[in-house]
């Protein structure tokens, strides 16, 4: 009698198991990936985005440029804005500003956690004026550039 009654405990027991691993297998995940990096470190991936980068002489409050040029005199602040769509946590964006030399005349990053469409704004400006020549921004994020965009100082 004893052996009916551990034999029922046990098939109860497997099918309880069964239930519980289907439902968990059949439960909705977030959308979150994860990459291994060379470090052995796991890290999420990103859906974040550049759609577009605009450069000109001024921003409006919503970070979006409101004067797009991209031709410059040598005494202007020069801005950028990025245009993202997706969503992430802690994603950094940069601006990385160079000459037509190849050399780095400025880079600045923001950490940005959006939820659909954002404008990161950078800019840059030299009180001794720009040197005349040709200039590219390149955007990062997340350490890898996606995108990049020309323009002149006259």
């Amino acid at each position: 009698m004893r052996s009916g009654i551990q034999t029922r405990s046990t098939r109860r027991i497997a099918v309880l198991s069964l239930a519980l691993l289907a439902v968990g297998a059949c439960g909705k995940k977030a959308d979150q990936t994860a990459t291994q990096t060379s470090g052995g470190a796991i890290a999420p991936t990103t859906s974040l985005q550049v759609t577009d980068v605009t450069l000109g002489r001024s921003v409006s409050g919503d970070k979006r440029v409101a004067d797009q040029t991209d031709t410059f005199a040598a005494r202007d602040t020069i801005y950028t804005s990025i245009h993202t769509t997706g969503s992430t946590q802690n994603a950094n964006i940069a601006a990385r500003w160079m000459f037509q030399d190849g050399q780095v005349v400025s880079e600045s990053t923001e950490t940005i956690s959006p939820t659909g469409d954002a404008y990161t704004e950078f800019h840059v400006f030299k009180p001794s004026g720009w040197p005349a020549g040709k200039y590219t921004v390149h955007v990062l994020v997340n350490g890898q550039e996606v995108q990049t965009k020309d323009f002149t100082v006259k």
